[in-house]
């Protein structure tokens, strides 16, 4: 039986490696190891997850479904079940400026109210209970009430909106149209839950929003490392985290305007758990192709500890960027359909703190992990 129905905004190697992942969970292939909480989840386990849809502007995967392009990833496994999942076109809205492939979107040649039409209707009428953007890495753009975002969108200013920004604003315009609320995600370091407009949005419709940007490797160890030295009273000097990788969200992050988004989501835990300000250069810096998905990580931190000695710590390695989101993501949909289930409608604090890299007053992973077990068994 299907509880939960879930569509993606960019369908890219996250979107692609989650659907692979829990057909393959279906079919007995593999277990739920880089699920968190694997079947720990009141309403919703694994196998009752299906994925109907996806919306992307790549000319090569408009209109077609997912075992057309699949190939485009050929470390996934070819599934029957990929010739029933549509990929919808999507909004471009500069998101895919300077990309290596031709993108057509839908905003090309209607105007923002026609669009949101579009995309409302294709979240009603494939029933979704839960949508996740997962595009690619945009500028960080903001807006100060609901009725600002509308009037950009009546009056068709392009320019003044993210596709990040617009895609939560049809999730929630189409869960108010049909009485019924959605879990929203915002995987990537956009301000959405951060954003008090679109917070209020979820909460009007009676939708649960979690956000922003997937923690799932290197700045999860940050915070962790921060909370660490923090209760054996050594003081971080700076912090230090590089990676390099050969995606298209690497691909993107060469344009700096757009890097900046990542180093703001990635460096925000610091002073939070530290309770002071230290320098610090943590981000994306280069694309590599031949990396692929797998980027290399590098961290370094100095500390000062007892009697003025200091310590030094470096850390080098490998992560798979899409597998791990893909886990994340798993766990972050049915969480957002219990807090529905809850009438806990909005922002989700508990959530996202846990599986997010940018909300609010954030905290080491380890505590966040603890407050969610609690969140969940109550």
């Amino acid at each position: 039986m299907v509880r939960l129905k879930i569509g993606f905004f960019g369908f890219g190697y996250v979107a692609s490696t989650l659907t692979c992942g829990i057909e393959r969970v279906k079919a007995g292939e593999i277990d739920l190891t880089g699920i968190p909480l694997e079947n720990k989840i009141p309403g919703c386990n694994v196998e009752e997850i299906e994925v109907v849809c996806g919306f992307d502007v790549d000319k090569r995967k408009i209109g077609k479904n997912v075992s057309a392009f699949v190939n485009m990833y050929p470390e996934l496994k070819q599934r029957g079940t990929f010739d029933n999942i549509k990929i919808h076109q999507g909004v471009n809205l500069n998101s895919t400026e300077g990309m290596p492939f031709e993108a057509e979107g839908i905003d090309d040649n209607n105007t923002l109210e026609d669009c949101a039409k579009i995309i409302v209707e294709c979240i009603i009428n494939d029933d979704l209970d839960c949508t996740i953007v997962v595009t690619a890495t945009e500028e960080i753009y903001d807006v100060d009430s609901i009725s600002a975002l509308e009037a950009i969108i009546k009056e068709d200013k392009k320019d003044n909106i993210t596709a990040s920004m617009f895609y939560a604003y049809c999730a929630f315009v189409a869960a108010k149209k049909r009485g019924r609320g959605i879990v929203h995600i915002n995987g990537i370091p956009s301000k959405i839950a951060n954003s008090v407009v679109f917070s209020e949005l979820a909460q009007k419709s009676g939708s649960v929003l979690i956000g922003d940007d997937i923690s799932s490797g290197q700045s999860r160890l940050l915070s962790d490392l921060m909370e660490h030295y923090k209760e054996i009273n050594r003081t971080i000097l700076s912090a230090i985290g590089a990676n390099w990788g050969g995606n298209m969200d690497f691909y993107r992050l060469q344009d700096e305007k757009r890097n900046e988004s990542k180093k703001i989501t990635k460096t925000g835990c610091a002073k939070d758990i530290l309770g002071y300000d230290i320098p610090s250069d943590i981000k994306p810096h280069a694309y590599l192709s031949n990396l692929g998905d797998k980027k290399s990580i590098f961290m370094h931190f100095p500390m000062r500890l007892f009697n003025g000695a200091e310590d030094e710590i470096f850390i080098c390695g490998r992560i798979n960027d899409s597998p791990a989101a893909a886990g994340m993501l798993i766990d972050m949909s049915r969480l957002g359909a219990l807090a529905i289930s809850r009438d806990e409608f909005g922002v989700n604090a508990t959530i996202n703190s846990f599986y997010c890299k940018w909300f609010g007053k954030q905290h080491s992973k380890i505590l966040a992990y603890q407050k969610l077990i609690e969140w969940v068994r109550k």
